[in-house]
């Protein structure tokens, strides 16, 4: 196996943190590695500083990063910049600048050339060497894998402009990108974030049969058990390797957690017996050797690098209002139509105190809205929601709408007052309250602006676990959490009695916390009282009848058009289409031959006009090439 590139002495600090303290690694062909740490600490950072986005501190000994011939990397971001006016089809050559500046060329000398602008000969022989440097560089194989990739993710107009795209079909188009990228090592930052769980599932099949190396940021559980076997942790500017999966990872933790800590009882007790010692007063203290004395300051500093390593999570309290009634909302007969969209017709649903719903269904199909009138932020169109009195629901949303990129945590938690004071009462510091979300001390006064992504979720957890409710509503809660966080949300909401509703397509986490499922399909819900695990064979089953009722579509579209079938003249003109079409493509071929003999570094009047003859024989073939192979389309599908 060998090395593709190693990074050593690396650092890399800014004003508030240190990410990197003297890290050094190596990536290996063929690793698929799964890159772990608390958000803010270093995983997008390394990817960039690998992209060479970013540069790490000047240092002594200096940083190096030593590359193999071989070496060759693709990074797909967390999310794609928008471009407005761009195809989804074209925002491909986004990524790859040159082809994009030789397009761009090829298709400005086109026009030049359609207008008659400038020196047509001249622009012909630019245009031939473009194309054939484009044919070198392999664009058109790319940008074919690239556009079957969107097909095959379910984005059917890959003409529309990129910019009217949702989060999901973004998600989507950066994954054909991954996929297709032609580079030995793909980077992969949280890639299955705003994904439905049939896309997670397809982008899963391709990571298992790639042959690429790639690196994986992702907080889903389940691909990183099925895809990864080798762990990379970001710890306190550290970095951890760990061959094996996942979940092999765990059990190691674990164990070195019952370890840390039975050294630690150790070394406590130790630390008794030396502390009655060492306060017996300097006479006594006189009668010990120096090496003790040396020796109990070094057991100090041993238990607090000890305590230093000691797994450290956020504390997490989701409160319940511990209200006393059953019932907290009633459906009865809801029926949700905008215009001639009808979204669903006569649900009837409850949600009971207690009660844990995993909220499933394709995009579009009207989640979202069922939300919006639980909170009466919707009004059905027919039907009536029963809530119970002063009935209080709270929304989680993975678009951080909430904060201003201005403010500070200690001015977003506090509101201008040093106190967390929650409706139920309960009062603590805005500092202490933090510190349970893993918010040191110091990052409380800076802009929201400057925190990563996942600290800003992480963040507006703790804003929306300030204040007790009668549901909690999370969507896509683990999009952008780390692993860490996540794993302390799932045990809380475990042990959590009020009312749940979660809307998400992290697979383990739902099956972990919830255990009622309502699937919003076909403008009506199906319940299952067994959870996601009873849903998933009967969610399975609808899919495949999609399947099913495209394919008879097509065959009842063959079969009209076979109704019909070919008269006699048509049956004789698709006899003759294939000797035709044979004839001309070798006419082209001979054609193309005879322009790629002209010598153009010396041209004269009469070469020129002959090379022009030669072109314009070579325009009217390929245009009657074209429209044989539509006609023997046509026929073919006719007959």
């Amino acid at each position: 196996m060998s090395v593709l590139c190693s990074l050593k002495n690396l650092t890399l600090t800014y004003p508030h943190k240190t990410l990197f303290q003297e890290v050094n690694f190596t990536l290996n062909q063929g690793d698929r590695i799964g890159v772990l740490g608390l958000n803010g600490h270093g995983k997008s950072s390394l990817f960039k500083i690998m992209n060479e986005d970013v540069s790490a501190d000047t240092t002594v000994p200096p940083f190096l990063f030593d590359k193999n011939k071989d070496f060759s990397l693709f990074l797909v971001p967390q999310e794609l910049p928008i471009k407005e006016g761009i195809k989804v089809c074209d925002y491909f050559y986004e990524f790859f600048p040159k082809l994009k500046e030789l397009k761009s060329r090829v298709h400005e000398i086109s026009e030049r050339i359609t207008q008659n602008i400038g020196d047509i000969d001249k622009l012909i022989h630019e245009q031939t060497a473009l194309y054939e440097e484009l044919e070198k560089l392999g664009e058109q194989k790319l940008y074919s894998s690239y556009t079957s990739f969107l097909k095959y993710f379910g984005i059917e107009d890959i003409e529309m402009d990129m910019a009217l795209c949702s989060g999901g079909q973004q998600r989507k188009m950066a994954l054909a990108l991954g996929l297709s990228a032609p580079q030995e090592i793909i980077l992969w930052d949280e890639p299955t974030n705003h994904l439905d769980l049939e896309t997670i599932e397809l982008f899963e099949d391709e990571l298992r049969s790639s042959k690429k190396t790639f690196m994986l940021i992702t907080h889903d559980r389940t691909l990183l058990n099925n895809i990864v076997e080798r762990i990379i942790h970001i710890k306190q500017g550290r970095l951890e390797s760990f061959k094996g999966t996942y979940s092999d990872y765990l059990n190691f933790l674990q164990e070195e957690q019952k370890r840390r800590e039975k050294e630690l009882d150790k070394l406590s007790n130790i630390q008794r017996v030396e502390n009655l010692w060492m306060s017996r007063g300097v006479k006594a203290r006189r009668t010990k050797s120096k090496k003790r004395i040396e020796g109990f300051h070094e057991l100090n500093e041993q238990i607090k690098d000890l305590k230093s390593k000691a797994h450290r999570s956020a504390q997490i309290n989701i409160q319940s209002s511990g209200r006393k009634t059953k019932i907290l909302a009633e459906f009865k007969n809801v029926s949700l139509r905008f215009g001639d969209n009808e979204l669903f017709r006569e649900l009837n649903l409850q949600v009971a105190k207690g009660d844990k719903i995993a909220l499933m269904g394709k995009n579009g199909a009207g989640k979202s809205s069922l939300l919006k009138i639980l909170q009466e932020q919707l009004k059905p169109t027919t039907g009536e929601v029963k809530r119970a009195l002063d009935l209080s629901v709270g929304y989680f949303s993975q678009k951080r709408e909430g904060l201003n990129p201005d403010e500070t945590p200690w001015g977003l938690i506090g509101e201008g007052i040093d106190y967390v004071i929650s409706n139920t009462g309960d009062k603590k510091h805005v500092a202490g309250y933090l510190e349970n979300f893993l918010f040191k001390s110091e990052e409380l006064k800076r802009p929201i602006s400057t925190f990563s992504g996942g600290e800003k979720n992480r963040l507006q957890l703790a804003q929306f676990m300030k204040h007790a409710q009668d549901i909690w509503i999370f969507d896509e809660p683990t999009n952008d959490l780390d692993l860490e966080t996540i794993g302390i949300l799932e045990e809380e909401l475990k042990n959590y009695k009020g009312a749940l509703i979660v809307v998400g397509h992290d697979r383990s986490f739902i099956e972990n916390v919830t255990d009622k499922c309502w699937f919003l399909h076909e403008k009506k819900i199906e319940v299952f009282e067994g959870g996601l695990e009873q849903a998933m064979p009967y969610m399975e089953a609808v899919k495949l009848e999609e399947k099913l009722k495209e394919q008879q579509v097509s065959n009842e579209r063959k079969t009209s058009q076979e109704v019909g079938g070919l008269n006699y003249s048509e049956k004789q003109e698709l006899s003759e289409l294939p000797s035709k079409i044979e004839k001309l493509e070798k006419e082209s071929s001979e054609l193309q031959e005879a322009m790629a003999s002209f010598n153009y570094e010396e041209m004269d009047g009469k070469k020129k006009f002959e090379l022009k003859k030669v072109q314009d024989s070579l325009e009217r073939v390929k245009s009657k090439l074209e429209q044989l192979y539509q006609r023997w389309e046509e026929l073919e599908s006719k007959k």
